[in-house]
């Protein structure tokens, strides 16, 4: 085999540093954005930014003002902090204060105990009668449940605490719970010796306790989601803007380049690639918005029908659609929608919640998922509906045809049990 130097020209597309930095910038959520921001200026000293001036909306400031809970600052205690105050001006031994302070330390954040009396006083080296007593005291404490070992016995703390015992609750959570919570009911009822409306009874008495009594309170600031884009309607259209009072503004400081500015090359050098960092900076993010606005239009145009009526009427919606219609590679799409939330007249919603496969030509996913709890919360409770059944009714009243096992694994990501789990019988 002859070996021969030939030459030929190819077109390749290079990611040089900036392009892959810009790729990834189009991704960032609004938070991740923030913080590259602020690298930035701390690593140019030319780069200075400026927070917005946000923009009040006459018309939403009389809306806020309806909703004074709302403009309330929150106001956090951990469950620890909340147990602790309960205790002030209570008479406590020293070793029963230690004990107190060390279950109270052991419990999880949902109120629960998984320490034994034994363990506590082993490592405390105390006597196990005095962490008993603290235990006891602990689980007098409100909220109702905590201190408690598992949730059957967290259910039993609370139902001892009724203003009105009920007994036939109380033996059922302690001996009875598995089969219970299954709905094996005829099989208690012959070994209870009760009518199953006394189990029903009974059931929509434990539903209204609460399972994870500590995750009530918590030490965490509340976190809010800030729409990227804001879609409204006015004078018979849709409009979409881009909230820009989110990002910061960033400015070229010339005032510091005048201090610096010098005839040596070598300073003449850095300032100009801190100026070409700079204009990179803020072509890109000219082009992150003019992308999002882009795909936020189209995405108003082809889901008309949602913005109007709401999400039963949520159409499927590929992202190679999309990319298609505004002659731009898909995973540009993925990128640019990618921890991205819209402002609608129905609510905040992620972005991708609007690319969703379609069981038919019409209804999506979303809008099945939502076709299906709303016919669960209308059925007979004492004779639910079975997946079949969702499914023929979801043919005869909506024309959508939808196999059982998709029924199943719809109504199982809605976190709704089957119907023998959701009969009644009283």
């Amino acid at each position: 085999m002859e070996m021969q130097l030939t030459q030929r020209q190819e077109l390749k597309v290079a990611l040089t540093k900036e392009l892959v930095q810009a790729i990834e910038l189009l991704q960032y959520s609004t938070l991740e954005l923030q913080s590259l921001l602020h690298e930035q200026a701390l690593e140019n000293p030319f780069i200075e930014l400026r927070e917005r001036k946000r923009t009040v909306n006459k018309r939403r400031e009389r809306t806020d003002q309806k909703h004074y809970i709302e403009n309330v600052s929150a106001f956090n205690r951990s469950l620890a902090s909340h147990l602790h105050a309960q205790l002030v001006g209570m008479y406590i031994c020293d070793k029963e204060r230690r004990a107190l302070d060390y279950l109270i330390a052991s419990l999880d954040e949902y109120g629960y105990l998984h320490t034994t009396i034994a363990e506590a006083a082993c490592h405390l080296q105390i006597e196990e009668t005095i962490v008993s007593r603290a235990l006891h005291m602990l689980r007098s404490l409100d909220p109702a449940g905590v201190g408690a070992e598992n949730l059957p016995h967290c259910l039993y703390l609370q139902l001892i605490r009724l203003p009105q015992r009920d007994e036939l609750a109380e033996t059922i959570v302690t001996e009875y719970f598995e089969p219970f919570v299954h709905k094996k009911w005829k099989e208690m009822k012959a070994k209870l010796g009760v009518e199953l409306a006394d189990l029903q009874r009974v059931w929509e008495l434990i539903r209204t306790l609460h399972p994870r009594p500590g995750s009530l309170y918590n030490d965490e600031q509340m976190t809010y989601i800030v729409p990227d884009v804001i879609v409204s309607y006015s004078n018979g259209a849709w409009s979409v803007t881009i909230n820009e009072d989110i990002i910061p503004t960033i400015v070229w400081n010339e005032s510091y380049e005048r201090k610096v500015q010098t005839d040596d090359p070598r300073v003449q050098k850095y300032i100009e690639e801190k100026r070409q960092q700079f204009l990179w900076i803020q072509r890109c993010l000219t082009q992150r918005a003019t992308t999002i606005e882009q795909i936020a239009c189209e995405l108003v145009y082809r889901q008309r029908d949602y913005f109007e009526k709401g999400s039963l009427h949520m159409k499927p919606l590929t992202m190679r659609e999309v990319a298609t219609a505004l002659n731009i590679h898909e995973s540009t799409v993925s990128r640019a929608v990618k921890n991205k939330y819209m402002q609608t007249p129905h609510g905040l919603i992620d972005m991708r919640r609007f690319f969703t496969s379609g069981v038919d030509e019409h209804a999506s996913q979303e809008k099945v998922k939502r076709l299906i709890a709303e016919l669960i919360k209308q059925e007979n409770g004492q004779k639910p509906l079975s997946d079949q059944n969702i499914a023929d009714l979801l043919q005869q009243r909506y024309n959508i045809c939808v196999a059982r096992r998709t029924v199943a694994k719809y109504r199982e990501q809605l976190h709704i049990p089957p119907a023998s789990k959701r009969k009644q019988y009283a």
